[in-house]
């Protein structure tokens, strides 16, 4: 490769990068399509938790659900209904939700992004008793201890529907019951009704006598108000009106209200515009000690926090709260930390003696490990406490996961190449790349050297 294809493509690489910069920043409809978009940091701030943005916060009161048919200590049964409701939201997007028991019969939901405590009783859905009948004033069949689950399901042919998974015991009933429906003449369309709280929610045909045999149903082919086919959030109001009488046990809202969040905007774009100017000195810090190679590292630093938070707005598991901005801080601290490594490396082989291109390749080679094993600690780490941790403690090591992947990813490889191509642009300078060679070598060092000299010769 020549000077001048080097530098062409160094060109395009930081037009690439400013091309990167102002999508994650800018807002706008996608030509042809009715499709808009907001950038990575319009994602983001629709997933702000509940400590930067607010949320509502409910307390209920739990009591026996005699058609629940739970089994099980008081104890555990309270632990089962937090794990519905800690599920339920999780499904739903609302990862930094917090679902806590609150003394002997109270469980705590606080949730962030929503208005007011309808606003939550739309997503979990307002605890019912829920009923499968024959008839609209028959005898239930099925209620929610028969239910196993319940998910939102999308044909081939783009039509969006509900599929309820039953229970052993709610099978053989669901199998009955539909041979009952397809065997009474005064049922003429075959109809099942489920009721929640005595109200009819949905009432759907069947239409095959096989239906429920693996212990699961499909709701499909349904009509909106104006008759239109059933959209995606048809299917979840569907799902989650029959996921709210799925709880072991009964409960009604005694109190809620609204959480202000305790920064607000305005602390919140401070702390941006302090972070900015905190990351402007660290590029000048970078280039007033390393030259070009700190030009280079503030390239891929630049690309690092374009992956980072395009993987932070696509990711549905993260919800930004104070806890994940540490997680976002401590992961490009340890990019930078990993630029540092390499760059020493770098100049104490080139210090030895070695050519520059030399001593960058060997320099990569041997700072590998050094900042494999460091990430590789760091991330197993993140994946305990993710797996062990609920709320915002899932949210710091869902962010510090990615940053650390993407971070080796970008000082590993991305650096790695900028240091290669900028090779072909200076090869013999190493003054711009702060590197420096000793001119008087220790008695420690002078043997090593002398030793590969000798063994190359005798063809060792």
């Amino acid at each position: 490769m020549t000077k001048n294809k080097a530098i062409v493509k160094f060109c395009v690489i930081c037009v690439l990068v400013a091309l990167g910069i102002t999508l994650t920043f800018v807002s706008f409809r996608i030509p042809f399509t009715e499709t808009r978009w907001v950038g990575s940091i319009g994602a983001i701030e629709t997933r702000l938790g509940i400590d930067l943005r607010g949320g509502v916060l409910a307390i209920f009161d739990a009591e026996e659900n005699e058609e629940s048919g739970a089994t099980g200590s008081w104890a555990q049964q309270m632990n089962a209904t937090v794990r519905r409701l800690e599920n339920s939201l999780n499904s739903r997007g609302f990862v930094e939700a917090s679902v806590v028991r609150q003394g002997d019969s109270q469980i705590r939901v606080e949730v962030p992004g929503l208005q007011d405590a309808s606003d939550l009783l739309q997503v979990i859905g307002e605890p019912a008793e829920l009923e499968f009948r024959a008839s609209r004033d028959g005898e239930p069949f099925i209620t929610g201890r028969h239910i196993s689950g319940v998910s939102i399901h999308q044909s081939p042919t783009f039509e969006w529907g509900v599929r309820v998974n039953f229970t052993n015991e709610g099978g053989i009933a669901f199998r009955n019951a539909v041979s009952q429906v397809m065997n009474d003449p005064a049922n003429q369309h075959n109809q099942m009704f489920i009721m929640a709280n005595g109200r009819e929610i949905s009432a759907p045909s069947v239409n095959d006598p096989n239906v429920g045999m693996d212990n699961t149903a499909l709701i499909s082919g349904g009509r909106g108000a104006d008759g239109r086919p059933w959209t995606r959030n048809d299917a979840e109001n569907l799902r989650t009106q029959i996921e709210s009488g799925l709880f072991e046990l009964r409960l009604t809202i005694s109190e809620s209200g609204t959480i202000p969040p305790t920064l607000g905007q305005g602390a919140l774009t401070a702390g941006i515009i302090a972070f900015i100017v905190g990351l402007a000195f660290i590029f000048i810090f970078m280039f007033l000690l390393y030259g070009h190679a700190g030009l280079l590292s503030n390239l891929s630093m630049l690309v690092f926090s374009i992956l980072f938070l395009l993987a932070l707005g696509v990711t549905s598991m993260v919800q930004l709260t104070l806890p994940g901005i540490a997680g976002i801080i401590l992961a490009m601290a340890m990019a930078v930390d990993a630029n540092i490594i390499i760059f020493e490396r770098i100049k104490d082989e080139f210090r030895l003696g070695k050519k520059m291109s030399v001593a960058v390749e060997s320099g990569f080679k041997k700072s590998f490990w050094t900042i494999f094993d460091a990430n590789i600690t760091t991330i197993i780490a993140a994946v305990i406490l993710y797996f062990l941790g609920t709320g915002p403690i899932q949210g710091f090591a869902i962010t510090l996961l990615l940053g650390v992947v993407i971070s080796m990813f970008c000082s590993l490889f991305v650096l790695r190449q900028f240091a290669k191509l900028y090779l072909y642009i200076n090869p013999n300078n190493p003054k711009h790349l702060r590197l420096k060679q000793k001119t008087n070598l220790t008695e420690t060092e002078t043997p090593t050297i002398q030793v590969k000299k000798d063994r190359k010769l005798k063809g060792i």
